[in-house]
C-alpha cells in the first residue's frame, strides 16, 4: 500500500510530463503554435483590420499599406526593421522606402540605403534631452542650421528609387525648395563635401573676354569649358552665361568646415519643382522615378529646421517606415506633441512600438512601463483613429554583461497580460534570458555589451517577426476564404 502511494503520484507526473514539455516548447518554439493553428500574437484578433487591408492589397494589387516602427537604438540602425521591410515587401510588394532621416549629418548611425550630403554644418537635439524649442518632431531628433547657402542632397541605392517625396519640417510655412536636376554633391573619403564637387560655377561673359582668358581666371582649359557647355567652336558673346567646371585642387576645392561656404550651384539657374505645401510638410510627385533630390532654402530665415523625408514609389505594396533614437524611452517621445502631430503624414495603418531596454536601465517599474505604453498608444490613436498599435516585448539583455535583466522579464509578462493591444513576444521567441546565455541560441548574436545585438542578431529578430506576422496573416486569409 505504501509502495502504491509512492508510485501513484509519479505515475500521474509521468502522464502529465508531455503536457508540460509541450507547453514549454510552445512558449519557446512558435512553430508549435503555428502548426496548431493557435494565435501567434496575443490579442491577435485586434490585427484583423490590418490583415484585411493586406488581403485587399494582395488580391487587388492596388494601394499601399503603411507600417510605422518606432523605438530606440535597436530601431535606429535599421538592421532589425530593414529585415522586416524586405520580407514584407517580397510578400506584398515594394511601395517605397518610407520615412528617412539624415542621421549622417549629425554623425550617428542610420540606414545604408538612403545617403545624404551637404555643404553645411547642422546641429541636432535628441528627444532624450530636456525639452527645447528647436522642433523635435517625427524623427525624434531636431536638425537645424543657420547656414543661408546650404545645399542638401538625398540619394537612394538601386531598388529604392521614388516618384513621391515629402519634406517634413516643424513649421506650418514651407522652409525649402527642391530641384531634381541640380548637379550631384560628392563626399570625400573624410566625409566632407568639397566645394569643387558642388556642381558647376557660372560665369557671365564680359565684353572683350575670350575662352582662354576665362579659362586662366578659373584654372580650367578651353576644352573643359567647351565640353561643359556643349560648344563646337570658341565663339562667345557678351552677357552669355557659361558653365565653368571647378578644377579639383583650386582654392574652391577646400573642404567645407564649420560655417557653410557659398556653393558653386548658381541658385538662379536651378530648375525648381512646384511642390504642394501643407502644414508641416511639402510634397512633390514625379512622372518618372528619381534617385536624387536637392534641397535648398526657400527664403532667408534665422534658422532652418528639418524633421526628415518620406520617399515612395508609384507601385502598390508595403511602405515600412522606421523611426528610432539612440537611448530613447517612451517618455522621451511622449513629451513632444509635435511627434504625434506629424505622425499622420505617414498615414499609418499599423504602428509597432519597440521599447523597454532603456526603461529597464532606469529601473522603471513594470506598472509605470505599461502606463507609458498605454499613453503612447492613446497619443497615436488620438490623431490616427484607424491605425492599429502593436507592441513588441523587448529582447533579452543583461546588466553589466553578467546579471540577468529581470526588468525585461517583468515588462514582457506585463505586456502579455494586456487585453487592448496586440503583442508580439520577442523576449520569449528568443528563449528569454537563457537565449543569450553562453550556450544559448543567440549567444553569438548579441554584442559584447550584452544589450545590443550584432547586425546578424538584429536581422534574425526581424526575420522572426516577419515570419510570425506573415503566418498570422495567412491564418487570417485561410479563415476568410474558407
Amino acid at each position: 500500500m505504501k509502495f502504491a502511494k509512492k508510485i501513484l503520484p509519479l505515475f500521474f507526473l509521468f502522464l502529465l510530463l508531455p503536457v508540460f514539455m509541450l507547453s514549454a516548447k510552445g512558449r519557446y518554439d512558435s512553430k508549435e503554435t503555428k502548426d496548431g493553428g493557435d494565435n501567434i500574437f496575443a490579442n491577435q484578433a485586434l490585427l484583423s483590420a490590418v490583415f484585411e487591408k493586406l488581403y485587399n492589397l494582395e488580391k487587388n494589387k492596388q494601394g499601399k499599406v503603411n507600417i510605422v516602427h518606432i523605438g530606440d537604438s535597436h530601431i535606429q540602425a535599421d538592421f532589425f526593421t530593414n529585415a522586416i521591410r524586405e520580407a514584407l515587401q517580397i510578400k506584398f510588394g515594394n511601395g517605397g522606402f518610407g520615412f528617412t532621416f539624415p542621421y549622417s549629418l549629425v554623425r550617428t548611425n542610420g540606414s545604408r540605403y538612403v545617403k545624404y550630403a551637404c555643404n553645411a554644418t547642422w546641429q541636432s537635439l535628441l528627444n532624450v534631452y530636456p525639452v527645447a524649442d528647436v522642433g523635435v518632431g517625427l524623427s525624434g531628433i531636431a536638425l537645424y542650421t543657420s547656414a543661408e547657402d546650404f545645399v542638401l542632397q538625398l540619394s537612394t541605392q538601386e531598388g529604392y528609387e521614388f516618384n513621391n517625396v515629402k519634406i517634413i519640417y516643424p513649421t506650418k510655412e514651407p522652409q525649402y525648395r527642391m530641384s531634381v536636376t541640380a548637379e550631384p554633391l560628392q563626399v570625400s573619403s573624410s566625409g566632407t563635401v568639397t566645394a569643387s564637387t558642388i556642381g558647376m560655377r557660372y560665369h557671365t561673359v564680359k565684353s572683350g573676354e575670350s575662352l582662354s582668358v576665362i579659362g586662366r581666371k578659373y584654372g580650367v582649359t578651353i576644352a573643359q569649358i567647351k565640353n561643359a557647355n556643349g560648344m563646337k567652336s570658341n565663339m562667345i558673346k557678351p552677357k552669355q552665361r557659361l558653365k565653368i567646371p571647378v578644377k579639383a585642387g583650386t582654392r574652391s576645392a577646400k573642404p567645407v568646415q564649420g560655417k557653410a561656404q557659398t556653393s558653386n550651384i548658381a541658385k538662379d539657374s536651378i530648375d525648381y519643382v512646384n511642390m504642394v505645401t501643407k502644414p508641416y510638410y511639402s510634397s512633390y510627385t514625379s512622372d518618372t522615378l528619381m534617385s536624387r533630390i536637392t534641397i535648398l532654402p526657400a527664403e532667408k530665415q534665422p534658422m532652418y529646421n528639418l524633421n526628415g523625408f518620406v520617399i515612395e514609389n508609384d507601385k502598390p505594396g508595403i511602405i515600412y517606415h522606421s523611426i528610432g533614437v539612440n537611448g530613447a524611452k517612451l517618455s522621451d517621445y511622449n513629451k513632444y506633441p509635435l511627434f504625434f502631430e506629424q505622425l499622420p503624414i505617414l498615414r499609418p495603418d499599423l504602428v509597432i512600438l519597440s521599447f523597454g531596454t532603456n526603461e529597464s536601465f532606469g529601473k522603471l517599474s513594470d506598472t509605470e512601463y505599461i502606463y507609458q505604453i498605454q499613453e503612447f498608444a492613446e497619443n497615436i490613436k488620438r490623431l490616427n483613429p484607424f491605425a492599429t498599435v502593436l507592441v513588441m516585448t523587448p529582447p533579452p539583455s543583461m546588466f553589466r554583461r553578467r546579471r540577468v535583466n529581470t526588468y525585461i522579464t517583468d515588462y514582457s509578462n506585463a505586456l502579455m497580460g494586456l487585453s487592448n493591444l496586440p503583442v508580439w513576444d520577442l523576449y520569449t521567441r528568443m528563449g528569454g534570458a537563457s537565449g543569450i546565455a553562453p550556450k544559448g541560441e543567440y549567444a553569438r548574436l548579441i554584442a559584447r555589451d550584452k544589450v545590443h545585438y550584432t547586425t546578424s542578431g538584429y536581422q534574425a529578430q526581424g526575420q522572426l517577426f516577419a515570419s510570425d506576422f506573415i503566418d498570422a496573416y495567412n491564418n487570417f486569409k485561410k479563415k476568410k476564404t474558407n
